[in-house]
């Protein structure tokens, strides 16, 4: 007698999160995190221990609408029931907003053609306190026009060793930005970025370079020139903290 072995699934999640309580995406032991909640209450489910493969890695306290992320399962649960299970067993501020099924090849790392962050910073003197989890509270009088021309420059193919140092000397950093821009609603500034990729750091990095352009402390020619020079430091701005920032979109 033969038994034909059951193909594992390869299983795509889309998830919402807010991380301010979680040491960013990845797992590491003993400490809560987005990849690390989700594969344990995989395994309470299905009895299966799994690799979830994330599109981005998020850092502590950075928040997400639109996550991606797959994993192969053995046991051939029904997806609806598996994905009401999660999130009965998740907590509140982690949730599963799709779950499907896709190709065996999909991988949620490797095929991402683009992802897409946001930044919100508030420039009004009073924080709502309803508000204060999800945006940099700067109330200062920025130079608007300086900061939005100077968005527009990283824009192109760059390398960005400056804007993430933890890479120095350790892997390629250049990166291709697809847009980079403001959205303004009265006292809050919306920055969006979208690239085939993102280094750590990478955009809080670029949201202080841009805070520090505001503030008249650099220039548009710093911008320029940190951009054309990989190896420059002494321009490198604080980094921004990491509660204004959001992965919104991922593009496969």
């Amino acid at each position: 007698m033969s038994f034909k072995k059951r193909k594992m699934r390869n299983l795509k999640l889309t998830i919402e999160y807010e991380g301010t309580n979680y040491h960013g995406w990845q797992f590491q032991p003993n400490i809560p995190t987005i990849q690390g909640i989700i594969q344990d209450k995989i395994l309470t489910i299905t009895g299966e221990r799994v690799k979830l493969i994330g599109a981005g890695r998020t850092d502590a306290g950075v928040h997400a609408t639109a996550q991606v992320a797959n994993f192969r399962l053995k046991k051939d649960i029904p997806l609806p029931t598996l994905w009401k299970g999660l999130n009965s067993l998740l907590p509140s501020d982690i949730r599963i907003t799709e779950l499907q099924q896709v190709e065996d090849k999909f991988h949620a790392r490797y095929h991402a053609k683009s992802k897409e962050y946001k930044y919100q910073i508030f420039t009004g003197m009073v924080l709502s306190p309803f508000f204060y989890r999800y945006v940099y509270h700067l109330p200062l009088k920025l130079k608007l026009e300086e900061m939005f021309a100077a968005a527009e420059l990283f824009v192109g193919q760059h390398d960005f060793t400056p804007l993430s140092p933890a890479v120095r000397g350790k892997k390629n950093a250049i990166r291709e930005v697809f847009s980079s821009s403001f959205i303004q609603h009265k006292e809050m500034l919306i920055y969006r970025i979208r690239a085939n990729g993102f280094l750590q750091y990478m955009t809080r990095n670029i949201v202080g370079s841009l805070i520090e352009v505001g503030k008249g402390k650099l220039s548009r020619e710093n911008i320029q020139e940190l951009l054309k020079n990989p190896d420059l430091s002494d321009l490198v701005a604080p980094t921004a903290p990491p509660q204004g920032l959001f992965l919104i979109k991922i593009e496969y």
